[in-house]
């Protein structure tokens, strides 16, 4: 997609609930500004970005709307303490979204707060604002009516995972595969684990456990 001299910026509102969302928030702002030519000077052409984030999105400009901490919750023993923190950030959030108008909502993973200010701010602006949810929910492991329920406040899907956009095509959504971002992030590694074990003192014929408990800290915690 290119925007020719005098076209204003794409309008890109994002909403990323975690740090994980946030590291994938900050690579598709990269990935739209190569995308977008950017025509002019600031204000014309290119991609602007509001919305929320954390750090990594912040490093490519976007100022957000509060710190994602107050959202990046799991489970009924992190939300109900801070639950009346999150309805009020749906709000603040859906207001922030009706007020700019955008071209485009990403919400990114995260779909329990993204996707309720997708509902919400889709039915006031109707088809004037294209809403896209970035990670497909995995509907082939459990809950498949996830994906029904998703049609109906997303007009498109990103998944991670090529063998997910059948599940979401049946429901009339949809979604296209991006790729996982851990094949980006892995590009150029020696995948041999004898350079890993010499990196980090394991003897080659010692086990090697790799523990991976997630990204939020309760979750982190909890499975540690």
């Amino acid at each position: 997609m290119t925007l020719g001299p005098g076209e204003p910026p794409l309008q890109v509102f994002l909403i990323a609930g975690e740090a994980s969302g946030d590291r994938l928030g900050a690579a598709l702002m990269r990935g739209l500004r190569a995308e977008l030519i950017d025509a002019g000077p600031e204000g014309v052409g290119g991609a602007a970005f509001h919305g929320v984030g954390g750090a990594a999105m912040a490093a490519e400009g976007l100022q957000s709307l509060f710190p994602i901490s107050e959202i990046a919750v799991m489970g009924l023993a992190e939300v109900l303490p801070r639950l009346p923190t999150i309805l009020k950030r749906i709000r603040e959030t859906t207001e922030a979204v009706i007020a700019s108008r955008p071209d485009v909502v990403v919400t990114i993973d995260a779909p329990d707060f993204g996707l309720r200010v997708s509902r919400r701010a889709g039915a006031a602006l109707g088809d004037a604002t294209t809403f896209v949810h970035y990670v497909a929910p995995s509907v082939w492991a459990w809950r498949p009516k996830r994906a029904e329920k998703m049609a109906r406040s997303t007009d498109h899907l990103l998944a991670l995972l090529p063998f997910e956009p059948p599940y979401f095509h049946r429901v009339g959504l949809s979604c296209d595969f991006v790729g996982h971002p851990i094949v980006e992030a892995s590009a150029g590694v020696d995948p041999d684990d004898r350079s890993i074990r010499a990196e980090i003192g394991v003897a080659p014929d010692a086990p090697l456990i790799i523990a991976l408990p997630g990204s939020r800290r309760g979750e982190v915690e909890r499975l540690a």
